[in-house]
């Protein structure tokens, strides 16, 4: 079994997230799913669905919704630095406008759109766009991040 490796080697964000702004790009991600890929997640999530293994009335095989849950954290962690004190998922959200299809071609792209402090936490919240090669948006989604995992003391 390969070794596992820590969160922070995972990801290759330099941006500090403490020093984050509302507005920041945080760029995109291409990516095609392939059939192994969405059988992998559907042992995952064990969720065989007909439309994931076989067919659907969209024109082919299509990945379970959330299946690209996974693909925001690359971008957020891409941009910004996995931080010391670690960080928690705290809500996550998603629209769907159409079917993401095996073997398409996608771009996932995403900007922070909001920060707020909670509970001894900073909360960022991250908007990612999907659209396929025509540029249509064919999924919206949002994210949040909070940090760090301990809360810090009210002072």
């Amino acid at each position: 079994m390969p070794e596992r490796k820590p969160v922070e080697q995972l990801y290759t964000g330099t941006h500090d997230l403490f020093g984050a702004q509302i507005g920041d790009e945080l760029g995109s991600l291409d990516f095609r799913l392939t059939e192994d890929m969405v059988e992998r997640n559907a042992w995952a999530i064990d969720d065989y669905n007909p439309w994931y293994m076989d067919d659907s009335p969209f024109g082919g095989r299509i990945a379970s919704p959330v299946y690209l849950a996974s693909f925001d954290a690359r971008i957020f962690y891409g941009y910004y630095a996995y931080p010391a004190g670690g960080s928690l998922f705290a809500q996550q959200e998603f629209e769907y406008f159409a079917p993401i299809k095996v073997g398409e071609p996608y771009s996932m792209s995403g900007r922070l759109v909001d920060i707020y402090e909670r509970r001894g936490r900073t909360f960022f919240k991250a908007e990612m766009s999907v659209r396929d090669a025509s540029g249509t948006e064919v999924m919206r989604m949002t994210k949040v991040v909070a940090a760090p995992v301990q809360p810090r003391e009210n002072r």
